[in-house]
C-alpha cells in the first residue's frame, strides 16, 4: 500500500519501523511480538544496557590493579647556568637545552589485600550481572502488565458498552410503558438515572483503554495495534509446583535482588580487608630504561640508564587516617549484612504472598465464573417476572447491574491470575519469553471472537 492511500501518521509509523528494522504488524500483535518490540523501542532498554556495560567494567578495573603498569615520562628543559668555578679553571656562564625520556614498568609484588581485590572483582562481576537480570525481569513484567492491561481495558469497554446498550433498551421500554400509564414515573426516573450512569461508565472505560494503550505504546511503539482477545473459556495455566517450600528455595537461590545483596556483602568485606592493607608494607618490582642528554652543556653528558630492582614502601604515620578508614569500611560491611538479612526476610514474605495470590486468584476465577452463571440466571428470571407483571423495571435494572458486575469481577480475576503467575516467576528471576509464548496460546484473534458473536 502506498503512502497516498494511508494516513500521514500511519506512513510515519511504517517508515520508523522499517528504519529500525522492526516488523510491521499486519495482524493482531502477540505478547511475544510485543516483548521483541519493547527490547528495541522501550526507552528504558538503552539505559539499562549502558548501565550493564558500565558495571561490567568495574571488575576489570579492579583486576587491573594487580597487573603490570607501564608509564613513559619525557621532558625537555632550557637551562641558564652560572658556574663560579670548576676543577679545570675559572667559572663560566652558559645557556643550553637538555632532555630525558624513560619508560617504567611496575609490577605489584606484594599487597596485603591481593586476595581481597580478587574477591572484590568477582563480586563486582556478580553485582553487574544480577543488576542486569533485575532490569531485564522488570522490562518483561512491564510489557506483560501493559499488554494484559490493554486486553483487560478492551474487555471492560465491551462490558460497559453492552451494559449501556441494555440499559438504553430498558429505558426505551420503560418510556413506552410510562406513556401508556402502565408503570409509575418513579420507574422512568430510575431507568433514566441508570442510563446516565451507564453512559458515564462507558466514557470512563474508554478513557481507561486510551491510558492503557498509551502505556503499551510507550514500551512497544505499537500500543494501538490490534490485539487478540482472552476468551472466557480459556484454560488458565497452572504452576509446575505449588509447594511453598519449593518456591522459597527457588527464590532464595535465583532471586536477582538477593544475588545483588549477597554480592554487595562480598564487596563490603573486600573493602574492609583492603582498608586494613593501607597500613601494611607494599613491595613492587620496578624496571625502567631511559636516556638523559645534556651534551649541549660544557660539562654535560649523554647516556642510557637501565634499572631493575625491588621497591619497598612502609607507611609509618598517617595521623589516624588509616584506622578511621578501617572502621568506616567495617561499619559499611555491617550495613551490607543488615541489608542482606532484611532483603532475605522481605523476599520470603513477598514470595509467600505472591504464591498465595496465585492460589487465591485461581479459586476466585472459579467462584466468579459460577457467580456469572448465577447472575445471568437471576437476570433472566427477573425479566420473566417483569413480563408477567410481578417484578418492576427497577428489579430488572438491578439484575442487569449485578450481571455486569459479576462479569467484570470474573474478568479482573482472570487477568489478575495471569499477572500473579508472572509476578511469582519474576520473583524467582525466571520470567522469560517462553512465558509469553504460553500466554499467546491462550489468546484468540479478534476476528475469531467476532465470528462467534
Amino acid at each position: 500500500m502506498s503512502c497516498a492511500r494511508m494516513t500521514r501518521s500511519k506512513c510515519a509509523l511504517v517508515a520508523v519501523v522499517m528504519v529500525m528494522g522492526l516488523p510491521t504488524l499486519s495482524h493482531a500483535m502477540s505478547m511475544t511480538e510485543a516483548l521483541l518490540l519493547a527490547e528495541k523501542v522501550d526507552p528504558a532498554v538503552n539505559g539499562s544496557l549502558a548501565l550493564l556495560d558500565a558495571e561490567r567494567e568495574l571488575g576489570k578495573q579492579e583486576r587491573a590493579t594487580r597487573l603490570p603498569q607501564v608509564n613513559a615520562v619525557a621532558g625537555i628543559r632550557e637551562t641558564d647556568a652560572k658556574v663560579t668555578a670548576t676543577p679545570f679553571g675559572a667559572g663560566f656562564n652558559e645557556r643550553y637545552q637538555s632532555w630525558d625520556a624513560s619508560v617504567e614498568l611496575r609490577q605489584p609484588l606484594f599487597r596485603f589485600d591481593f586476595f581481597a581485590r580478587g574477591r572484590r572483582a568477582n563480586a563486582l562481576d556478580e553485582l553487574a550481572e544480577a543488576g542486569g537480570i533485575v532490569r531485564e525481569q522488570v522490562l518483561i513484567y512491564r510489557v506483560a502488565e501493559r499488554y494484559l492491561g490493554v486486553l483487560q481495558a478492551k474487555s471492560a469497554l465491551r462490558l460497559a458498552q453492552s451494559e449501556a446498550d441494555a440499559v438504553s433498551r430498558s429505558l426505551g421500554d420503560t418510556q413506552k410503558r410510562y406513556d401508556v400509564q402502565l408503570i409509575p414515573g418513579t420507574d422512568l426516573k430510575e431507568a433514566q438515572a441508570r442510563n446516565d450512569l451507564a453512559q458515564a461508565n462507558l466514557i470512563a472505560a474508554q478513557q481507561q483503554l486510551d491510558t492503557a494503550q498509551d502505556l503499551l505504546d510507550e514500551s512497544t511503539g505499537q500500543g494501538y495495534a490490534d490485539l487478540p482477545d482472552f476468551p472466557a473459556n480459556a484454560t488458565l495455566p497452572a504452576l509446575d509446583d505449588d509447594s511453598r517450600e519449593v518456591w522459597l528455595q527457588r527464590v532464595m537461590t535465583e532471586n536477582p535482588n538477593l544475588r545483588a545483596a549477597r554480592a554487595n556483602v562480598q564487596v563490603a568485606k573486600a573493602n574492609a580487608d583492603s582498608r586494613m592493607s593501607s597500613a601494611m608494607p607494599e613491595i613492587d618490582v620496578v624496571a625502567s630504561h631511559g636516556r638523559q642528554d645534556s651534551s649541549d652543556s660544557m660539562i654535560g653528558s649523554a647516556g642510557n640508564n637501565s634499572v631493575v630492582g625491588l621497591e619497598l614502601r612502609v607507611p609509618i604515620f598517617a595521623s589516624g587516617g588509616n584506622r578511621s578508614r578501617v572502621k568506616e569500611a567495617d561499619a559499611r560491611r555491617r550495613v551490607a549484612e543488615g541489608e542482606l538479612d532484611s532483603a532475605i526476610r522481605s523476599t520470603q514474605r513477598e514470595t509467600r504472598r505472591f504464591l498465595g495470590d496465585v492460589q487465591t486468584s485461581r479459586l476466585q476465577v472459579s467462584a466468579f465464573e459460577r457467580a456469572v452463571a448465577s447472575a445471568e440466571a437471576a437476570e433472566q428470571a427477573t425479566r420473566y417476572g417483569y413480563e408477567a407483571g410481578k417484578r418492576t423495571m427497577v428489579d430488572v435494572l438491578n439484575a442487569q447491574s449485578a450481571t455486569t458486575e459479576a462479569r467484570r469481577n470474573y474478568d479482573q480475576a482472570r487477568f489478575g491470575h495471569l499477572l500473579s503467575m508472572l509476578r511469582l516467576k519474576q520473583q524467582a528471576g525466571a520470567l522469560s519469553i517462553e512465558d509469553f509464548k504460553t500466554m499467546d496460546q491462550l489468546l484468540q484473534p479478534a476476528s475469531a471472537r467476532e465470528a462467534t458473536q
